[in-house]
């Protein structure tokens, strides 16, 4: 019996309108049996019931509303400095392949908007903490849904030495971090945590700083854990009715 199924069962076998309730009411001699149960307690028991089953329902309906898979960047370009990055408008768009929650509405080609701030965004080399108020780093709408980045911290590295990837004599910027992406319109998803991972470089002989140049991102989601009960939990949930249940069937055969 689903769990649904079971409340109903309950509430109905608590109303005191039922057959079963009648006649022991009127077998009933000793001033026990349902004459013992009050109409708050019955009224109590069955509130509860209906109040756990759609309890666990909603939960249900949440996990399949989190966001999962990836997708890539692809064209875009910015400038940057050893303290802020500042991203080209209307260069970036979808790159490669497109997986999971993102694949049912995005392609490859599609535009991608990135955070346009005065004087950029900010960082220093290490960990940093999203500035408070800080818009998404970057929307992408296609198919009647939008999808926003929305980066809680992220860990900068500014690289003039070589390592890390970066050719010999030139100055690159490595950026991952977390934060949380949202999907809105044609439905509207539950926050999922996500990562990024940004790379921009300048060659050497380009000014660092003024002079254009390509960048490369990719973003993932992990979706959501879901709160539903695990099945031991709904054990114990049908468990619990199956004994109110036993107390009252002991109540009117008493």
């Amino acid at each position: 019996m689903e769990t649904n199924e079971l409340a109903i069962f309950v509430v109905n076998y608590f109303d005191t309108s039922q057959p079963h309730w009648r006649q022991k009411a009127s077998s009933n001699q000793c001033g026990e049996g349902p004459a013992h149960w009050s109409y708050s307690e019955i009224l109590m028991i069955k509130r509860l019931v209906v109040l756990t089953a759609l309890a666990v329902s909603s939960a249900a309906v949440a996990r399949a509303d989190s966001i999962n898979g990836f997708f890539s960047e692809a064209g875009g370009t910015d400038t940057f400095t050893s303290s802020s990055i500042t991203f080209t408008p209307n260069t970036a768009v979808v790159g490669g392949t497109v997986g999971g929650t993102f694949a049912t509405y995005l392609t490859d080609g599609n535009p991608i908007t990135f955070l346009a701030l005065p004087g950029g965004l900010p960082f220093s080399n290490g960990q940093n903490t999203a500035p408070p108020g800080l818009p998404p780093l970057f929307t992408t709408t296609e198919n009647g849904e939008t999808f926003a980045f929305n980066i809680t911290d992220y860990n900068a590295e500014f690289v003039t030495n070589g390592t890390d990837g970066c050719s010999s004599g030139g100055t690159c910027l490595i950026a991952t971090g977390d934060g949380t992406f949202t999907g809105t319109g044609v439905v509207d998803y539950t926050a999922s945590p996500g990562t990024f991972l940004f790379t921009s470089q300048y060659v050497p002989g380009q000014t660092v700083g003024s002079t254009v140049t390509t960048f490369s991102a990719s973003a993932s989601a992990a979706g959501v854990t879901p709160t539903v009960p695990e099945p031991a939990s709904l054990a114990l949930f049908g468990t619990g009715l199956l004994g109110v249940l036993g107390i009252a069937r002991r109540k009117l055969m008493a």
